[in-house]
């Protein structure tokens, strides 16, 4: 996992990049690209994962195959609210 996907790193970056002089807007645009970019492909890789099993017929653990939907949906609506801060 990115350290970008980190919430915590993500807001001691942008505390940094505030310190450093950056304006809120800009430090937020930075660190939303960055995240947008480690999401997506998350959510890709993610998604790829669960097309594979199904392709496979691998349906033993229903559990980790409900995590990941769960996850996988969690992270599509991230998504979109990153994509309409960055735009």
């Amino acid at each position: 996992m990115e350290k970008i996907l980190d919430s915590e790193f993500r807001n001691d970056l942008y505390k940094n990049l505030v310190e450093a002089g950056y304006e809120k807007k800009e430090a937020q645009k930075i660190i939303g690209v960055k995240y947008h970019q480690a999401l997506k492909a998350d959510v890709i890789l993610r998604l790829n994962q669960l097309i594979t099993s199904v392709e496979e017929d691998k349906y033993e653990n229903e559990e980790e195959t409900a995590n990941s939907i769960k996850t996988f949906s969690d992270s599509l609506n991230e998504l979109r609210k990153i994509h309409a801060i960055i735009k």
